[in-house]
């Protein structure tokens, strides 16, 4: 069965998209017998599912391809192709992914992202209503990733609300919960008033502190700074992070799997970013020479969670490496045990290997 040389790549994928898997009459002309392209699954000539088109392990079709007859592939949806064509195989000996396949827009991987970190961070994904106390001292802990006044991140945040809807920024708070004090350390951008008003509040009047982040919670306009402000906070830190991985190995971090973007943007909200680490990550990348993008990450999630204090050092590794394994993980340091479960590990499952576009 003879190819044609003058077929270009977008030329077959016209056929494909035209010629029918079989056509009443005598075949040899733009049909299944064409020698000329490539059409749907049809009648095979023998058992179907080994070495035929119904063979589950077919190759998958690329633009990426040499034209080569009498070969079986598929689609990136599984539907089997007759012959006329097969892909190009990386220097890896794998299929080499189809031109659209596998991708994710960033505000896409971005949301995703969120539901993860979300999930430990408040225990419930996208709880904008997550409150803590000041067990940690941090004064108080809200909303989607735990803004806090002790890191004078809460307070930037609760002032971007006064100031879009001021009206409905102050019936957030009751009679006891002492607004005028807030909005005045807000507008002055002190970050100990703040953090007094907190615990003024937690100590005299605590169900009015509660009620008050609970009813900024429940306000969309405010829900919306609070996505708002996770990404411009955080995605900064993650693509930093990127260029650093990039500087140890251009090739393994040229295309950023989803895996990795949710990896890191959880590893920006919980510990800020790979430099405190920086110098662990280049000895290990230097002694290991990892061959994959996965188990770059996992040299720069450990190792940066080794930097954490002793009491959440394993939190940090079971975080990082559940995402990037796509379930629960394991770690025992410092004498402490953590295995953190998240449902959103499906993301992980479902696109983990998906490339983030523009990134």
């Amino acid at each position: 069965m003879a190819t044609s040389s003058r077929k270009t790549w977008r030329t077959w994928v016209s056929d494909l998209l035209r010629i029918p898997s079989r056509t009443p009459g005598s075949l040899g002309i733009n049909d299944q017998a064409d020698p000329n392209i490539t059409t749907c699954h049809g009648d095979t000539p023998g058992p179907l599912g080994l070495n035929d088109y119904g063979d589950p392990s077919l190759r998958f079709f690329s633009i990426n391809f040499r034209p080569r007859t009498g070969v079986p592939f598929m689609t990136d949806d599984g539907t089997p192709l007759s012959p006329g064509l097969i892909c190009k195989e990386s220097a890896a000996g794998k299929p080499a992914a189809s031109p659209a396949a596998g991708k994710i827009e960033l505000p896409t991987a971005q949301e995703m992202a969120l539901k993860i970190t979300t999930f430990f961070e408040g225990g419930k994904s996208m709880n904008y209503k997550a409150l803590a106390d000041d067990f940690d001292g941090q004064g108080t802990s809200f909303g989607l990733i735990q803004w806090n006044f002790g890191q004078n991140t809460l307070g930037p945040l609760l002032k971007r609300m006064l100031l879009q809807d001021a009206a409905a920024f102050e019936k957030c708070f009751g009679t006891d919960a002492d607004y005028e004090t807030l909005k005045k350390a807000l507008n002055d951008d002190k970050k100990d008033a703040q953090l007094k008003w907190a615990r003024d509040l937690l100590k005299n009047h605590r169900s009015a502190w509660s009620a008050a982040f609970q009813a900024i919670g429940s306000v969309d306009s405010f829900n919306r700074i609070q996505r708002e402000q996770a990404v411009a906070k955080y995605h900064p830190l993650v693509a930093t992070a990127i260029t650093s991985l990039r500087s140890l190995s251009s090739e393994l971090m040229r295309d950023v799997e989803f895996r990795s973007y949710a990896a890191l943007f959880d590893l920006c909200v919980q510990q800020n970013g790979l430099a405190k680490a920086w110098d662990a990550i280049k000895l290990r990348f230097k002694n290991e020479k990892p061959s994959t993008q996965l188990s770059l990450m996992i040299i720069a999630a450990v190792e940066r969670g080794k930097k954490a204090s002793d009491a959440w050092v394993s939190d940090c590794i079971s975080r990082r490496l559940g995402i990037l394994t796509g379930g629960a993980y394991e770690s025992k340091e410092h004498e402490i045990v953590k295995k953190r479960t998240n449902p959103q590990f499906s993301l992980i499952t479902e696109s983990g290997s998906k490339i983030v576009s523009n990134l």
